[in-house]
């Protein structure tokens, strides 16, 4: 089997949660939905003609994302922010009990520096087995966050990587709402007949109308 047919055999089949049980759907939505809003709202800030660069872009969507989950994980009990005390500019949070990291670039070839285990991870990873029973030892993931030629996010996938740095399985995360194509739902016009008044009656008129009922008693 070829390389391109064994990666999209693997993004058909593989489903993390059922293997990661705290990586539910839902979930994973959520946080892909960060990392795509995050992005776009920055590169809409990037001002090329004063002196803003990719570097500049970079940096500025990599600490804006940061933010952005720690202020999630304080409204989401299943998001924790790891606490990377050797390398303090690491980002590792948690998705319930599962560690997990992100970068830019594609699902099957993650960089380097994203194949080894922080200590944080490492930690996270042995509670992990205690809470949950789930065994992360040959097993690392990360988040591949794919960029089209617009600088926005193409995709996020959940990418599964083996001790030797391996690629074992890759899923692309559905977004939840789709921006370029979906319109604000609008209910239907509704024709409202145009409301029948009474003339007002002066007071003339109003003495004379009681007098005949009660003439009528």
């Amino acid at each position: 089997m070829s390389p391109l047919l064994y990666k999209s055999f693997m993004s058909l089949h593989f489903e993390p949660w059922s293997k990661y049980p705290p990586l539910l759907p839902e979930r994973l939505r959520i946080v892909a939905g960060i990392i795509r809003d995050v992005r776009r709202e920055t590169v809409a800030l990037h001002e090329a003609d004063a002196g803003d660069n990719e570097w500049s872009l970079g940096c500025r969507v990599y600490a804006r994302t940061v933010h952005a989950f720690q202020e999630a994980a304080e409204k989401f009990e299943w998001l924790t922010i790891l606490p990377e005390y050797e390398k303090p500019l690491r980002f590792t949070f948690a998705i319930g009990s599962v560690p997990i990291r992100f970068y830019r670039g594609e699902a099957g070839d993650p960089p380097g520096n994203y194949v080894s285990v922080s200590y944080a991870e490492l930690y996270q990873q042995q509670l992990a087995l205690q809470i949950d029973g789930i065994r992360l030892v040959d097993q690392i993931l990360r988040l591949a966050v794919e960029v089209d030629e617009k600088r926005d996010v193409s995709g996020v996938s959940v990418v599964e990587i083996d001790k030797q740095g391996s690629v074992t399985e890759t899923y692309k995360i559905p977004f939840d709402v789709e921006l370029e194509t979906v319109a604000p739902l609008r209910s239907k016009p509704i024709d409202v007949p145009p409301p029948q008044l009474e003339p007002v009656k002066n007071q003339d008129e109003r003495k004379k109308l009681k007098g005949r009922h009660a003439g009528s008693r």
